[in-house]
């Protein structure tokens, strides 16, 4: 059959039958091509990750935290120092979190959510800073979550002066009691330098000023190193 007699839809359907294996992989191809291209064009390098627990974020607090990849502070480790030049990093803010024992609250019914995130995050590795108010952080540190700070940050006496102390739980008895209320509570702790006080500095705006807010670094963080430069930076400035 001579081509150039067909009309165009039998040119169509020529080509079709004949031609449409390779036509299929060519546009894999330029499908795959494209899409590579796009999710390098697009994809995020996430220099922290920051949880605010039992803590409102107003937009000039997350405007703050947001900008920390466009600061120029320093940092020590080399593969974290072209991470925060890359145009595409990003600080990732999980809001909206809440820990309370208290059946009254407003946010109880949000606990088990938040808790089951909160745990999954830090399981993950995908939780290196925690904005909280005081029962949140003692909860965090009952667990051993937080990263004592005295040593951390020693040489600096600001930060230090800031410092307050978690109680972590080494051991307790806590089935025991579940199981019979007449058991008494007892437990093994140790007290620690696990969290800072925010009071007052004018870099958070729009932080809750009826209540303290604290800051901790949770202590199986992989980016230790950007986590303390977050934190020298609120006392920076």
């Amino acid at each position: 059959m001579k081509k150039s007699g067909l009309s165009l839809s039998s040119k169509i359907q020529y080509i079709w039958d004949y031609y449409k294996v390779p036509l299929f992989t060519a546009a894999l191809l330029i499908y795959i091509i494209c899409y590579i291209i796009f999710r390098h064009a697009t994809d995020k390098d996430i220099l922290l990750y920051v949880a605010a627990v039992n803590t409102p974020v107003q937009k000039e607090t997350e405007d703050y935290i947001n900008s920390f990849p466009e600061s120029d502070f320093a940092v020590s480790d080399a593969d974290a120092k072209d991470s925060m030049k890359s145009r595409n990093a990003i600080v990732d803010l999980a809001k909206d979190l809440y820990l309370t024992s208290d059946p009254d609250s407003e946010y109880h019914q949000y606990v088990y959510a938040s808790r089951l995130k909160i745990l999954a995050s830090i399981e993950a590795e995908k939780l290196d800073i925690v904005l909280a108010d005081r029962e949140a952080m003692d909860a965090f540190a009952a667990q051993g979550f937080l990263m004592p700070l005295e040593n951390v940050f020693a040489d600096d006496p600001q930060i230090l002066a800031r410092l307050e102390t978690g109680t972590v739980i080494l051991e307790d008895n806590q089935i025991d009691v579940l199981l019979d209320d007449s058991v008494t509570y007892e437990a093994v702790t140790r007290d620690e330098k696990a969290y800072l006080d925010l009071s007052g500095l004018n870099v958070l705006q729009g932080m809750p000023e009826d209540r303290p807010v604290y800051i901790g670094i949770i202590a199986n963080t992989p980016r230790q190193d950007m986590a303390v430069a977050f934190v020298r930076r609120l006392f920076a400035e």
